[in-house]
């Protein structure tokens, strides 16, 4: 080989060398930019990002609500108040009616339980009624109703607390009843209410259609955190969250359109519900945390849920 393609070699080499070079700078580049771009599309994403947590409340749904317990029924035990009727009804499947309130030690209240017609001997209706000092499987008082003008007057003598009502029939009588609690000295009645969803209002200039990868934690304050998981439907199963778009929303009592511009999109000034339902919840006070696909997170605190 002469000097002159030796040198040739060479001069192609390092030609090919150079251009590779170039490339790779021109390619680390590319990504550097496209790179950079991305980071400063998503903090500008996490910028305009933005929204508020709202909680719609109802006290029917709480006059609904049945905590769980058993005994004396597990089918759940709901509130009842002074003077106000519950009715229900005992079936085969559901024998056991179970109701709570909150009693003085001492005090004497009035039971009423009934039918619109006459119930002798194994139709009667039934009733147990249960302390929060005893055993919750031994009720400390208990009496039969035969008609419907039947009132039983009982002294609370188990201490200061929550008490259960149990009807029912002794001898499997089936079919619809009204109770009536009547207290001598009865407390002001305050209704308390529950959050029945929760409003998720789009404030910023961002717009969400990306739920399914959206976060949702709850966290009671008997320290139990739960990372709950999204419902294939409208309303959730246990350890569930669902979010829906509604059509109209109700704000302070007034009507509004929603999802005007882009039919299941999150826009800008737009409400979405959140619903949530939390395996054995008891009645307890916690904080919902929401966590957008972009990182941007919001939280919003609870008494009660309705957890339906």
């Amino acid at each position: 080989m002469g000097p002159s393609i030796a040198a040739l070699i060479v001069i192609s080499v390092l030609l090919t060398a150079v251009v590779v070079m170039f490339r790779a700078n021109q390619i680390g580049a590319t990504l550097l930019a496209n790179a950079t771009k991305a980071n400063a599309e998503r903090v500008t994403e996490i910028g305009n990002t933005k929204f508020e947590i709202t909680s719609v409340s109802t006290s029917t749904d709480w006059y609904s609500q049945a905590e769980d317990f058993d005994p004396p029924n597990a089918f759940g035990c709901k509130p009842i108040v002074h003077g106000i009727n519950r009715t229900g009804e005992i079936t085969a499947a559901d024998p056991d009616q179970c109701y709570w309130f909150i009693g003085t030690d001492g005090e004497v209240v009035d039971v009423r339980l009934y039918r619109s017609d006459t119930r002798p001997g194994s139709q009667r209706l039934s009733m147990d009624m249960y302390d929060p000092a005893s055993d919750p499987q031994v009720g400390y008082g208990f009496d039969y109703f035969d008609s419907p003008v039947d009132q039983k007057s009982i002294s609370l003598t188990g201490g200061s607390g929550t008490y259960r009502i149990k009807a029912w029939s002794i001898s499997g009588g089936e079919g619809h009843y009204t109770l009536k609690l009547v207290v001598n000295n009865p407390p002001a009645f305050q209704p308390m209410t529950c959050v029945n969803y929760f409003h998720i209002e789009n404030k910023g200039s961002s717009v969400f259609s990306n739920f399914e990868n959206m976060d949702v934690i709850a966290n009671l304050d008997s320290n139990t955190t739960e990372l709950l998981t999204r419902s294939g439907d409208l309303l959730p199963g246990l350890n569930e969250w669902s979010v829906s778009i509604p059509a109209t929303t109700t704000t302070d009592g007034i009507v509004k359109n929603n999802d005007v511009f882009q039919q299941g999109i999150l826009n800008t000034g737009e409400i979405m519900e959140l619903r949530v339902n939390l395996s054995g919840y008891s009645d307890e006070s916690g904080t919902i945390v929401v966590v957008f696909p972009n990182g941007v997170s919001s939280t919003k605190n609870f008494d009660l849920l309705c957890n339906n």
